[in-house]
């Protein structure tokens, strides 16, 4: 019985051992995957690749928690093909069509993801927001004043966000002077006050 016992003990650490040796070949085959995707992503966008898993049930990708990583990442893809920053293809139809394709990745990377990386989608679903204004999407005033919530929300989600508060200057600077936000932005003199950008300027767009 002892002698019979060890054997089971045995193949179960050997079955153990290999299962774990597959793991790790299945979790270098995701950082592997986010290497390369993410390099062809600088010079094209493009899908987000994926890795071809061994263990079976995708196992590394639940351990991993990699379904947010690649939601985030096609939400970006989109984000380029809405906003090429070429006003005869932005303000396409194809473009229209890509902008709301990618404006619903991005709110769906929001309620996915959580602090800065839910930031970042936020400032580029503004930037969307800004693009379909001096496209003429819909009500320009009412376009520029959600860019103004969205970018809000990012810098609440991440307050150092520099990109999404330079947007934000730049956003409320289109609003109508009726706009909430543009006069809430301004003193009894008609100066603006200082603001979202007052900390380290970001980039913007």
């Amino acid at each position: 019985m002892r002698r019979t016992l060890l054997t089971v003990g045995a193949v179960i650490c050997l079955c153990a051992a290999a299962v774990a040796a597959l793991l790790a070949t299945d979790v270098r085959a995701w950082d592997s995957a986010f290497r390369a995707g993410d390099a062809e992503a600088v010079a094209r966008p493009s899908p987000p690749r994926t890795a071809d898993e061994i263990l079976p049930f995708h196992v590394a990708r639940s351990l991993l928690a990699v379904d947010d990583d690649l939601t985030l990442r096609r939400a970006l893809v989109l984000f380029h093909s809405g906003y090429t920053g070429f006003p005869s293809r932005d303000q396409s139809s194809a473009g229209t069509e890509a902008r709301a394709e990618a404006e619903t990745a991005l709110e769906r990377a929001i309620r996915v993801e959580g602090g800065s990386r839910a930031s970042v989608a936020a400032n580029l679903l503004g930037v969307l927001e800004l693009v379909d204004a001096a496209a003429g999407v819909g009500q320009s005033a009412a376009t520029v004043d959600r860019a103004i919530v969205e970018l809000q929300n990012a810098i609440h989600l991440d307050p150092g966000n520099d990109d999404a508060k330079a947007n934000l200057e730049l956003a409320m600077g289109l609003a109508p002077p009726d706009s909430p936000f543009r006069t809430s932005r301004l003193g009894s003199t008609g100066k603006r006050h200082g603001g979202a950008s007052e900390s380290s300027p970001g980039r913007g767009y």
